[in-house]
């Protein structure tokens, strides 16, 4: 994504950016919609597995973190093409 798009946002007690996010999609076993994003702030990204329904929030991944972009992305991009693996 290109920095004109980029949503800052207040995470951690930090400026925060998100710097990509998944298309959000129904999945069998969840009450949500699951979606991914990956929030950058200081150095570091976030990888943050979520749901539209607060129901939910028990059975997701766990937030990754990660120092390298690209790791990141990779990482977001494995959990964004199996999300109807997370339960």
């Amino acid at each position: 994504m290109a920095d004109k798009h980029d949503k800052h946002i207040d995470y951690k007690g930090e400026q925060a950016k998100i710097i990509m996010m998944g298309a959000k999609q129904k999945a069998p076993g969840w009450r949500g919609e699951l979606y991914v994003a990956v929030i950058q702030y200081g150095k570091n990204f976030d990888v943050l597995p979520d749901s539209t329904d607060p129901a939910d929030q028990s059975d997701l991944p766990e937030i990754q973190t990660f120092s390298d972009r690209s790791q990141a992305i990779a990482h977001f991009m494995e959990l964004e093409k199996n999300k109807r693996r997370w339960k």
